[in-house]
């Protein structure tokens, strides 16, 4: 009995002298086990939507085939056609990816809506609340009595939260003290099956901690932006400017002709060099075009299908000398950071298909760290169990 009591002191003494510590990891435990496998259900959706862009021109090479020629087509002409070929079809904007011109409606009905990859864009980007893609449930989709968010988008800013938690927690957990500095990086292969998954969770959740608070903060600012202006007071930056994304169109005379897609594509051009990736016409109580345009050389969503573009350029539909670059202001290097690194780091389309393999091994990090830590914490459990056996013994 005097030993057991012996044993048990040294225990009490480190949680009375580091109480915040122990309060960290219990949180992260707890989390993890709660809220893990909605966590990684997440993640892994998102890891082969990482491809979505790939998969579809493989899917539709037919789409891409295309033919040189000395005078290629030009998004007026394209849209010109689409317009006589099918009259009935409301086209709404224009789109240079992969040497072919899209042409589309107004509602964005595009081939990710279809099969498989349609659920899962469903469920990583709305939690099944987007009407038009596969898997649809509508209980969801009903607005909050806590926000205008509706359930699904709640659901999804409650796991960005809990990735910024677990990234933060977790580095309390795995930090092993300066003086056993080195052990925090190895993996303990022949002592056991506990040793060897606690090891494997605390060094896969350092390597992923870059990643993880990455994916956690962008992922929850698209519906909660208050996420976003913290980040950018955290490191230095300021609220996003949302007037830049405003323009006003000079007042024009009765009868005053429209300016076509390609002198609206000229000037934008002309404002901010590239290459067009994606214009959208004046729609009904607009009076200007924007224009996505392509940097020649650093494209952080260079990537995309049909919606590339790295820049916006707004252009007067009366006026081709009244623009407005988004970019064109100045504004600090943590929102720029944030806008063209960051963020299109969430996509990883900032870098081509090989190197998003990287992605998807650290977008798999959350799988890997629930089975590990499920498996430790069993393994806790079964000791505890044979040691009250054996005290009742």
């Amino acid at each position: 009995m005097h030993r057991r009591t012996e044993d048990r002191r040294p225990t009490r003494r480190w949680y009375r002298r580091k109480p915040v510590r122990r309060a960290l990891v219990v949180t992260h435990r707890w989390t993890s086990l709660v809220l893990g496998l909605p966590l990684v259900l997440e993640t892994t959706a998102g890891v082969i939507l990482l491809y979505r862009a790939e998969y579809f021109r493989a899917t539709h090479a037919d789409f891409y085939a295309h033919t040189d020629s000395a005078h290629p087509l030009g998004l007026q002409q394209a849209r010109d056609l689409v317009r006589q070929a099918h009259p009935e079809f409301s086209a709404a904007w224009v789109s240079n990816d992969g040497g072919i011109i899209a042409v589309g409606d107004t509602g964005y009905t595009t081939a990710y809506t279809d099969g498989v990859m349609g659920w899962l864009t469903n469920l990583h980007d709305c939690a099944f609340t987007c009407k038009d893609d596969p898997g649809y449930v509508s209980w969801p989709a009903a607005p909050t009595p806590v926000s205008e968010m509706n359930g699904g988008e709640l659901v999804l800013v409650v796991l960005g939260l809990l990735m910024i938690l677990l990234a933060i927690t977790e580095i309390v957990v795995w930090w092993p003290g300066f003086k056993k500095f080195s052990h925090g990086f190895r993996v303990r292969l022949g002592k056991g099956r506990f040793a060897r998954d606690y090891d494997l969770h605390n060094v896969i959740g350092l390597v992923s901690v870059p990643f993880v608070p990455m994916w956690g903060v962008t992922g929850a600012a698209f519906y909660l932006p208050p996420v976003e202006n913290a980040w950018l007071a955290i490191t230095g930056g300021t609220t996003p400017d949302e007037a830049k994304y405003s323009f006003t169109a000079n007042p024009a005379a009765p009868g005053t002709p429209v300016i076509g897609i390609d002198q609206a594509s000229s000037a934008a051009l002309a404002a901010s060099p590239g290459t067009v990736r994606y214009l959208v016409p004046p729609a009904e109580g607009t009076d200007y075009y924007s224009v996505s345009i392509a940097d020649d050389g650093y494209q952080p969503y260079g990537a995309r299908a049909f919606f590339g573009g790295d820049r916006t350029v707004y252009v007067d539909s009366h006026d081709v000398t009244h623009v407005s670059s988004v970019d064109a202001a100045p504004e600090p290097t943590a929102n720029r950071f944030y806008s063209k690194v960051f963020e299109a780091a969430y996509f990883g389309w900032l870098v081509d298909g090989w190197w998003r393999l990287v992605w998807v091994v650290l977008g798999l990090a959350p799988l890997a760290l629930l089975l590990t830590g499920i498996s430790t914490w069993l393994f806790r459990l079964g000791t505890k169990r044979r040691r009250r056996k054996a005290r009742r013994a």
